[in-house]
């Protein structure tokens, strides 16, 4: 049984249109958000004619070196990153927990609104799924009423385009100490993925055991300990089977 004060919040997979359609495209834009780069390039290949005779080249490499200047030296990352989060807290997020017929679980009662708390979530997986357990229109401020939570992510990620825009409106910022360190001096509490890229590696669909990393992992620990934060652990079940894995 449950211990006392848990919560439970369900969701189920649409299965008539509109609905459907729009999970299945979040599920693309949520999870694999690499797939937005051959759409990109389609949707490039299908417009150049019309962006080429309306734009001169001289515009559209000038567009394209304002973008590089912004990747190279506009770094909201290292700071507070950026003010709206509407990806992980609109529907987006409700739609791809409903395409994977989430449950998503509490145990014991509400955290304290006042308390100061790192969530660290395992496994990794091949791409950071649980991300939307800490979103949604409603879900989170359900399960933790009060409480909001910065997400810390892979520093080489805000200088790949799209990437880096994806993780920005997921309110994400550097998972360097000093940027996080940064952050619970303002009042934020953390939302991390100890295991990170050496844990993804380790994502087996075949296999029905999770191996996690966590005995080189140990810096979040004193992060929180050095910090006064509460660690409050968590477990995404089935996330391994997201993603199906080749080898060489």
């Amino acid at each position: 049984p449950a211990p006392a004060g848990s919560q439970e919040v369900r969701f189920k997979r649409k299965t008539t249109f509109p609905g459907n359609a729009l999970q299945v495209a979040s599920a693309l834009t949520f999870v694999s958000y690499f797939f937005w780069w051959p759409i990109g390039c389609l949707v490039w290949l299908g417009l150049s004619p019309w962006v080429c005779n309306v734009c001169s080249w001289t515009l559209l490499w000038s567009v394209f070196f304002l973008y590089s200047l912004q990747l190279a030296f506009y770094r909201p990352h290292l700071g507070k990153g950026w003010p709206f989060h509407w990806m992980l807290y609109g529907p987006l997020t409700d739609f791809v927990l409903c395409y994977h017929d989430a449950t998503c679980v509490r145990e014991g009662p509400p955290l304290d609104p006042q308390g100061k708390y790192l969530f660290a979530m395992y496994p990794h997986g091949v791409y950071g799924v649980c991300r939307a357990f800490s979103g949604g229109v409603g879900l989170w401020r359900t399960l933790f009423p009060g409480i909001s939570a910065r997400w810390g992510s892979f520093g080489g990620a805000f200088y790949l385009p799209g990437i880096r825009e994806f993780s920005l409106f997921a309110g994400c910022i550097d998972a360097s100490k000093p940027v996080l360190e940064r952050a619970i001096r303002r009042g934020e509490n953390l939302y991390l993925l100890p295991g990170g890229i050496d844990e993804m590696n380790l994502t087996d669909g075949q296999s029905t055991d999770t191996k996690l990393v966590m005995v080189d992992r140990k810096g979040f620990v004193k992060l929180a300990i050095e910090n006064g934060l509460d660690v409050v652990p968590g477990f995404c079940f089935g996330k391994k089977w997201i993603h199906r894995t080749v080898t060489a």
